[in-house]
């Protein structure tokens, strides 16, 4: 069986879509987001969860503690409220911490999907907060085979929060139609990390990244300058600012080293471009929650599908395409034009990269 994959290149698209199909559930809602905040469009998808549970379905939310804490620290108060009066009208509210043995408060579940009943899944970049609308973002509803899968994956990521043993018994890397589930589970799978590596090793002509952050580790960037050298067109789309400035400043040594190899870094300028996307030429597609940087890749809980979709990757060439008129092009002058405290800044951050 093939899934259907519907792009969302705007949020608040993505977010009337997730409501309307919150709506007509039938059978179990099982979401996860970094945080869920107070809000207009928060309000209308909590009001979705709750008249949902109030017909007897089934119906649980799972945020990150520290991600509750830190998204929007102005509407702390109002966002642990939401939450309050989501378990007050019947709904399963778990706030994730890492407890298992060998976890740190820097193992964060950054994971975003919302499974509805058997055969609708959405994924992508966003979490549930009006500021996310203001955002470049990419999200994606799949209608098929992956339904039951992701609110497995709800109660194994959920494991985590609990010193209970953990069990390897979910599987991921098998197909489910045209698609495979990928994770990143702290110390024990880099399940990502190896798709994305395949991905970048397996392109002949072009590849194609769009990025929050840019911090790859040394596999990674060195696979992206080896395809680059040997004439394989290496495009990179990231934020050129996000909410955490020594990124934007350590993410210049990568990038200028790509530069040098032959790559081009696109740096988009009209707002917070959220993404967390990557194609190839042979239109395999990898999109989920994972930044290009290794919190993403080795520390966070995170989820990706690996799909097979020409479709799917034509849409993501024309908006990557599109957003080129919003991009400053990185070159090895710009580079070269940066003052010297600025360089050893940059170079500092980029050393403290894993830390960031």
């Amino acid at each position: 069986m093939s899934n259907q994959h519907t792009l969302f290149t705007k949020v608040e698209d993505y977010y009337a879509d997730l409501v309307t199909r919150l709506n007509a559930a039938q059978k179990a809602i099982s979401m996860t987001c970094l945080a869920f905040e107070d809000g207009f469009w928060p309000g209308r998808i909590a009001s979705a969860l709750a008249g949902r549970a109030a017909s007897g379905i089934p119906v649980r939310l799972m945020v990150d503690q520290l991600g509750q804490i830190s998204d929007k620290p102005r509407t702390l108060l109002s966002n642990n409220k939401i939450l309050e009066d989501l378990r007050n009208k019947g709904i399963r509210v778990d706030v994730f911490h890492p407890a298992h043995p060998g976890l740190s408060i820097r193992n964060r579940m950054h994971c975003k999907f919302c499974a509805i009943d058997d055969d609708t899944l959405f994924i992508g970049g966003s979490n549930v907060g009006d500021h996310y609308t203001t955002w470049s973002d990419t999200n994606l509803r799949v209608d098929g085979a992956l339904g039951q899968e992701y609110h497995a994956m709800y109660d194994y990521l959920h494991s985590f929060s609990t010193k209970e043993e953990i069990s390897d018994d979910f599987q991921v890397g098998n197909k489910k139609g045209t698609d495979q589930l990928f994770l990143t589970v702290p110390k024990r799978r880099n399940d990502i990390h190896q798709a994305l590596l395949d991905l970048i090793l397996s392109a002949e002509h072009s590849i194609y990244l769009r990025t929050w952050y840019f911090l790859p580790d040394k596999a990674i960037l060195n696979a992206l300058c080896s395809q680059a050298e040997q004439g394989v067109q290496v495009n990179v789309l990231l934020s050129h600012k996000t909410r955490v400035r020594p990124v934007d400043l350590a993410n210049v040594i990568s990038i200028n080293r790509l530069v040098g190899a032959g790559g081009r870094v696109f740096r988009y300028t009209h707002c917070y471009m959220h993404a967390k996307v990557s194609w190839n030429d042979k239109n395999t597609v990898l999109l989920g929650s994972a930044n290009l940087d290794v919190h993403s890749m080795f520390n966070n809980f995170e989820s990706c599908l690996l799909i097979q979709d020409e479709n799917l990757a034509r849409n993501l060439q024309m908006a990557f395409n599109t957003d080129l008129g919003y991009c400053r092009s990185s070159t090895l002058e710009s580079y070269k034009n940066i003052p010297l405290p600025k360089k050893i800044i940059a170079h500092t951050c980029n050393l403290a990269s894993s830390w960031l």
